[in-house]
């Protein structure tokens, strides 16, 4: 048995290894074949051919012609390199599966409960239903519900997993905001006053001063006035409850105070007093219409003026992302050193974000007390959390 190349396969030829009565011509085969040689016989065996000539019925011409195309036939059929029985495969590249995207490893990598959806940089990422007080809303269901092309935590429409648009600022969570002009926190599952010891009244807003635009017209302004929790309109500014703090806080947007008032859009700006104006997410029409969209931030018709309640105002630094944000500057992006290495602190410790993030492309000023998220090289939020502007935040109970 003998190798040689034949193109993409390799061939063995099969030799004439019996000899050919020349004078008689009684008969001639193909073969015999050795042990090594049965495999490739069997297949051959199809094309062995038996001749029974004579000089009174047969040239020589025409049996040495018969003899070579026999063994041409039998070298061809023994090409079994790219059977699919032989030692080697159709593999593509040599044992390579065909699977999508790789190899079908790469599924079970995968955690449970994940669904993986578009990214808006044309990738993918994973992402986790979230609840909010065990209820799923269209912003935690992980689907893009208005067909912009993007999911939940991505959609600038999605303030957390008790949103219930995607195509508006107001949460429309079903029976949210029952009772006008008091307020707790905007950013859970209802907006009525009380349950989270957060307070406020639209009717401390000065905003509605000389018939200005204002978050609830119909509430009458009164400074003077007691918001619940023992606080007034000026003490209200200064101090918030502790609760209100620990519970409202991570479900509230960078740029945006507890009570869904948010430095967003031309309307926003600081004012000489030190005060801050900033819109009213959940305005409405008098017909009780919720009319605040990203696309309408300019008008004090649509979106509202709203003073900003200092207390628990949550700001936006320049290396994080906020409501109507969602890029950093190039400074804000650590680099690796000379050598290619991750950036580590004086302590020798590795300043890479949480969950296996590259700092290089997720930098760990994004969030101060959790995970860093919402940016391309930020790992996916725990199970159940959901990505605030650029900071993973746990579910509310």
């Amino acid at each position: 048995m003998q190798s040689a190349g034949c193109g993409a396969c390799t061939i063995r030829y099969v030799c004439l290894r019996g000899l050919v009565h020349f004078a008689g011509f009684p008969f001639f085969v193909v073969g015999p074949f050795s042990e090594a040689d049965r495999s490739d016989a069997t297949v051959a065996r199809g094309l062995l051919i038996t001749v029974s000539m004579t000089r009174r019925t047969s040239s020589r011409v025409l049996y040495f012609a018969t003899i070579l195309l026999s063994c041409v036939a039998a070298v061809v059929v023994a090409c079994n390199d790219t059977a699919v029985t032989g030692s080697e495969d159709l593999a593509v590249g040599g044992g390579e599966d065909l699977s999508v995207g790789g190899s079908l490893e790469d599924l079970s990598s995968i955690p449970d409960g994940a669904v993986v959806i578009p990214g808006p940089d044309g990738g993918t990422r994973l992402c986790f239903p979230a609840t909010c007080q065990g209820k799923t809303y269209l912003c935690g269901n992980c689907l893009d519900d208005d067909k912009d092309g993007r999911i939940d935590s991505d959609d600038p429409d999605c303030l957390g997993p008790c949103d219930n648009s995607e195509n508006g600022l107001d949460p429309a969570i079903p029976g949210g905001n029952n009772t006008k002009c008091k307020m707790d926190c905007y950013f859970d599952s209802d907006t009525g006053q009380g349950n989270d010891n957060c307070y406020w009244d639209h009717g401390c807003d000065p905003t509605k001063l000389g018939g200005n635009p204002s978050p609830e017209t119909a509430c009458p302004y009164v400074p003077t006035m007691g918001v619940g929790g023992g606080l007034t309109c000026t003490t209200a500014q200064q101090t918030q409850p502790a609760t209100c703090k620990s519970y409202c806080g991570p479900l509230t947007p960078n740029g945006c105070d507890c009570f869904g008032c948010c430095f967003l859009g031309p309307q926003a700006k600081d004012n000489a007093d030190g005060t801050r104006t900033g819109i009213w997410l959940g305005s409405y029409d008098a017909s009780g219409n919720a009319t605040c969209t990203t696309k309408d931030v300019a008008d004090p018709a649509k979106c509202k003026p709203c003073q900003m309640v200092k207390s628990c105002e949550k700001g936006c630094g320049k290396c994080q992302l906020c409501i109507g944000k969602d890029t950093l500057p190039p400074e804000c992006f650590v680099q690796p050193d000379m050598a290619g290495q991750q950036p580590r602190d004086m302590a020798g410790a590795d300043l890479a974000g949480g969950g296996g993030s590259d700092p290089t492309l997720c930098p760990p000023s994004l969030c101060t007390n959790n995970q860093p998220c919402g940016l391309p090289g930020c790992a996916a939020c725990p199970n159940g959390w959901y990505c605030l502007t650029g900071c993973c935040t746990p579910p509310p109970g």
